[in-house]
Order: structure tokens, then sequence, then C-alpha cells
């Protein structure tokens, strides 16, 4: 279980360097609280990143139901 590097975060996030746009950027798009490191930058795990996005997918699937 290996912490995203700065790079990695940014390539991520689109593109965003400062840690709390990166970190307000994996609240909305992923939904989760990421703690913050020393210099400043989420604290968070590929395995993290990968259950968001699942959980972001399932969250937003079309929900379909049959007139009455």
């Amino acid at each position: 279980m290996s912490v995203l590097t700065n790079d990695e975060l940014t390539q991520l996030t689109g593109g965003l360097r400062q840690g709390a746009a990166q970190i307000r950027w994996i609240k909305k798009a992923l939904g989760i609280d990421a703690p913050r490191r020393v210099d400043g930058h989420p604290m968070i795990t590929w395995e993290q990143v990968n259950r968001g996005r699942e959980a972001a997918e399932r969250k937003s699937a079309i929900k379909w139901k049959n007139a009455a």
C-alpha cells in the first residue's frame, strides 16, 4: 500500500498543484476526506482512489423504473 507522490497527485487531479486544491478535488470527485501530509498535500493510496471511483460510478448510475 503506497501513498501517491506529488507528481501522481497532480496527474490524478488534472494538473492541480496546491495541496488544498487537490484535497477539495478528491473530496468532490471521489468522496474521500484525505488527511494532509506535512507538506500540505493529501495522503491517499491507489487503493483508496480505486474504491472512490467505483463508489462514484455506482452512485451516478441511472436507476431505471418501469412506467406504471
